[in-house]
C-alpha cells in the first residue's frame, strides 16, 4: 500500500503483492461473502468435503475473541496479490449494512465502536500521479441520490441484491465501478474505554468478552490459523487468563509494598 504525492488517501496497486503476510492480525480474502448465508452453494460442495470458500465472519470472530484485534482485507487473494473488488456506492452501503447485521447476531452483539470499514482504492500500475490523485479523491456518494441509498438491501442471502444487479446493468452500458480493497478492522480490546464497560467480563479486571458467531461457534486466532473452541475450552482459557492477570497484579502490588517499606525505612533512618 502506498500514498499519493499529495497524501490524499492510501491506495493499493493492482497486481502487486502487499508487503506483509497473513499472520495473527492480518487475513486476506478474495471475495466479499460476509456471513455464512452469503456463501454460494457451489463453494460448499466438493468431493473431499472441504469447502472452497469460508465466510469472512469466522476470521472477524477470531480477531474479537483474541482481544488483540486484526484486519481482514477483501480483494487480496491468499498469495497476497491485490485484485480488488469493483464496488458501486450502493454495494459499499451493502457491505457496511451486512457487517452491522452480522455483528448484531453475535452473542453478545458487537458494538459499532469496536470495528471499522475502509474502502481503499486500487489503481493501475501504469497510472500517472494525477490519475492516482483523481481516483483516490473520487467520492462515489456524490454520484448517487441520497434517497436511493435508503432503499433496503437484502442480507443473509447468496443471491444478488438489487445493488448488485444495478451495478451489473451499469457495466453492460459501459459504466465500470472503481476497484477497492475492503479493510475490515477489529480494534484491540481497550479495558479503559468507557464504551466497553458494560461488555467487560469480571468485576476486578475488564476482560474482553468471548463472542459466538452467527452459527453459535467460537473461533480464536493462532498465528495465521483459526481454531474452533468448545465452551469447555473457552471456560478453561478464561480461567487461565484470569489466573495470569491476577498473578501479574499480585506481583505488581508486592513490588509497590516493597518500595513503600524501603521508602519508610529510609525516611525513618534520616529522622533518627
Amino acid at each position: 500500500m502506498a500514498e499519493g504525492r499529495l497524501k490524499v488517501k492510501c491506495y493499493y496497486v493492482w497486481g502487486t503483492t502487499v508487503p506483509f503476510e497473513e499472520d495473527s492480525c492480518h487475513e486476506f480474502k478474495g471475495h466479499r461473502n460476509i456471513c455464512v448465508e452469503e456463501l454460494p452453494p457451489w463453494t460448499q460442495e466438493s468431493k473431499n468435503d472441504k469447502a472452497s470458500r469460508r465466510a469472512v465472519s469466522r476470521t472477524l470472530n477470531a480477531f474479537l475473541n483474541t482481544g488483540k484485534g486484526g484486519t481482514v482485507y477483501l480483494g487480496i487473494v491468499d498469495s497476497g496479490i491485490v485484485h480488488g473488488l469493483k464496488l458501486s456506492q450502493f454495494q459499499k452501503d451493502h457491505i457496511v449494512g451486512s457487517l452491522d447485521d452480522l455483528f448484531s447476531r453475535y452473542n453478545p452483539p458487537v458494538k459499532p465502536h469496536r470495528y471499522r470499514v475502509r474502502f481503499v482504492p486500487v489503481v493501475k500500475s501504469d497510472s500517472t500521479p494525477d490519475e492516482i490523485i483523481t481516483q483516490c479523491s473520487f467520492d462515489s456518494s456524490e454520484t448517487v441520490d441520497d434517497k436511493d441509498r435508503l432503499r433496503p438491501h437484502i442480507y443473509r442471502n447468496h443471491k444478488y441484491c438489487w445493488c448488485d444487479t444495478d451495478s451489473l446493468a451499469l457495466c453492460n452500458y459501459g459504466v465500470m465501478s472503481p476497484d477497492y480493497v475492503i479493510e475490515i478492522e477489529i480494534k484491540p480490546w481497550n479495558p479503559n474505554d468507557p464504551l466497553n464497560k458494560q461488555d467487560a467480563c469480571g468485576s476486578l479486571f475488564s476482560f474482553h468478552p468471548i463472542h459466538e458467531d452467527e452459527e453459535g461457534t467460537v473461533y480464536f486466532r493462532r498465528q495465521a490459523s483459526l481454531i474452533k473452541y468448545s465452551m469447555t475450552e473457552v471456560a478453561q482459557l478464561t480461567r487461565q487468563e484470569v489466573h495470569e492477570t491476577c498473578q501479574e497484579e499480585i506481583y505488581r502490588l508486592k513490588r509497590e509494598i516493597s518500595l513503600l517499606k524501603q521508602s519508610n525505612c529510609e525516611s525513618g533512618g534520616m529522622e533518627t
